[in-house]
């Protein structure tokens, strides 16, 4: 039986519509990075970054397709400059691979991964880790015909649209009398060319997170009925909220124990969790710990979210020194796992996504640090 296979173009479009690329941070290379869309492929390799082994497995595995988490061209200036004979940027292309990157829209949006963390300590989620507030809102206002209001409202919600802390669903309409006349060669949804028609519409409003923008946009085009849509956007002072967990804003969450955890729990629960022999702890060590912020990767902007948020441990990749004793000074304990390591659930959550296309994927290894003797006595 022949292996099944899609385009490069119809994995990446699935992809995009999980992970937007509009929510990547605006200094990130996302997306299609290397090779042609319209090539085929069965599967996978899902990488944390382009390595010699991803691109190895590729070739065993006769995959057309790399998945990485960090961009392997960075920054986004760089360019064709990177593509130069013996780099891995050369020899993926040389296979006739293609390489994705989806990096902080991943980050900002896999709300599988607050899941996989939070089931695997025993945490209640309950808000998203937030470092850049303002301005990240828009509201939408638009006008639908009353007929397909209910439709439109589900959608642009679906879209991502509609939360506002704890809450989803958020909206508000007010029903009023619009009017329009079309030109010649439209065809308008009621009436006929020429002719002043009136009808009762919804003015609906409602707000999303800006890098959700091309999303909200396209349900709204998709389901209203109108040839010619009427929307305003604005952009909002109003900040996003840390409460709730919502997609497209935010990365990691803060979480909650049932009733206080002994600390030597919490520390064996994230090595068996993220695989990890040890980790980096600032001074004093809590006794017990009861709310917790999670963020991958570098989380030193982070410490003051999870401090205003009152946590008891931030756990993350890395801070470094001056700013994980910050944290300390603030009564906030820094747990400190590696970068690499931090991010193990990329792995996971891109294998799901891809085994939900019915296609195969294989895992490279990633490597971890580890301490060395090197038989010193």
């Amino acid at each position: 039986m022949a292996s099944h296979s899609l385009p490069i173009s119809t994995i990446i479009a699935d992809f995009n519509h999980r992970a937007p690329l509009g929510t990547a941070e605006n200094w990130d290379n996302v997306g299609l990075l290397l090779g042609d869309p319209a090539w085929e492929t069965p599967g996978a390799v899902v990488a944390i970054d382009l390595s010699v082994e991803a691109i190895e497995l590729a070739v065993q595995n006769k995959f057309r397709l790399i998945l990485t988490h960090h961009p392997c061209i960075f920054p986004k200036s760089k360019g064709i400059s990177k593509i130069t004979s013996g780099s891995l940027v050369f020899e993926a292309l040389n296979q006739g691979i293609a390489v994705a990157a989806y990096h902080t829209n991943f980050d900002q949006c896999a709300l599988e991964v607050v899941d996989l963390v939070s089931r695997g300590l025993g945490l209640a989620p309950r808000g998203r880790l937030i470092d850049k507030v303002e301005k990240s809102l828009l509201k939408l206002v638009t006008f639908v015909p009353l007929s397909h209001f209910e439709a439109v409202r589900r959608e642009v919600c679906r879209a991502g649209a509609g939360h506002i802390g704890n809450y989803d669903l958020c909206t508000f309409g007010v029903q009023g009398e619009g009017t329009f006349r079309g030109g010649k060669g439209t065809t308008p949804f009621l009436g006929q060319p020429g002719e002043l028609e009136k009808v009762q519409e919804v003015r609906f409003e409602t707000v999303f997170p800006k890098g959700l923008k091309s999303e909200v946009l396209n349900s709204l085009f998709r389901t209203h009925p109108y040839e010619e849509v009427a929307y305003d956007l604005y952009e909002l002072e109003q900040s996003a909220s840390g409460k709730g967990l919502a997609s497209g804003v935010g990365y990691g969450f803060w979480g909650e124990f049932p009733s206080p955890k002994p600390f030597p729990d919490v520390a064996k629960d994230v090595k068996r969790l993220f695989n990890v022999n040890g980790f980096w702890i600032t001074s004093p060590t809590p006794s017990s710990v009861t709310r917790v912020g999670f963020v991958a990767g570098k989380g030193a902007s982070f410490v003051e979210a999870a401090h205003s948020v009152k946590c008891d441990l931030l756990i993350t990749g890395e801070v470094g020194y001056h700013n994980a004793l910050g944290g300390s000074r603030q009564g906030l304990a820094v747990m400190e796992l590696g970068h690499r390591e931090s991010e193990r659930f990329f792995i996971e959550v891109m294998g799901n996504w891809l085994s939900g296309l019915a296609l195969r994927f294989v895992e490279a290894q990633m490597p971890t640090q580890k301490i060395w003797s090197g038989g010193m006595k």
